[in-house]
């Protein structure tokens, strides 16, 4: 019986700076983040892991923080090069980066696709920026909407779009308002959550996928 193919996630833990409700394993930057140590450890991990892999190829990798995005090309090329040494990567894989509207630049995610990166998930969360001050997301509504648009430009024709709602005081029109925003940029796949405040402040997420 042959073995189902695998996919694999990439944790990249660094923010510019923590967002008060993410309980996530991410951690503000220092002013140098360690991406080449980084890299070589991932690597080193994987070497332990690669048994339980059994020969089978990767047809998805998820890179997901964190900011991935903070990351340089030069980073992912030495990454993906070290994968593929000890892995095979599926001809047709799709690799997906999650990034932040804030840390956009043009250069750099024209590099990101050139290296085989094909699918972008940005983080939006809201195109109110009220909403998007209260969450402590360092881009505004403007951001968001240049980031897709220029995630385009730089060859991405697979962009999922992250919303959350239920966000305090955050009125049904409001969320009905972001998603017309959102359809209006035409992503291939929205990811709609509710965010949801236990008493002690943890987060609890309730996604909706929606796939155009």
């Amino acid at each position: 019986m042959q073995l189902p193919a695998l996919s694999l996630y990439i944790h990249v833990p660094w923010c510019v700076r923590k967002c008060p409700y993410c309980d996530f394993n991410s951690h503000a930057a220092g002013q140098e983040i360690p991406e080449e140590l980084y890299v070589k450890t991932l690597l080193a991990d994987l070497q332990q892991e690669l048994p339980f892999a059994q020969g089978r190829s990767i047809d998805t990798i998820f890179i997901g923080g964190g900011t991935p995005s903070l990351l340089s090309a030069t980073a992912y090329r030495d990454l993906f090069a070290g994968l593929k040494q000890q892995l095979t990567f599926a001809d047709d894989i799709e690799i997906t980066m999650e990034a932040n509207p804030g840390t956009f630049e043009a250069e750099k995610f024209a590099a990101y696709r050139a290296l085989g990166i094909n699918r972008l998930s940005l983080g939006i969360q809201s195109f109110n920026d009220g909403h998007l001050q209260k969450l402590g997301r360092i881009h505004n509504s403007a951001n968001a909407i240049h980031a897709v648009k220029e995630a385009r430009h730089a060859g991405f024709d697979n962009i999922n779009l992250d919303l959350m709602h239920g966000l305090p005081q955050q009125s049904e029109a409001q969320a009905m308002a972001d998603l017309e925003q959102a359809f209006a940029l035409q992503p291939q796949h929205l990811s709609w959550y509710q965010l949801t405040l236990e008493p002690n402040h943890r987060i609890l997420f309730a996604p909706a996928a929606i796939t155009r």
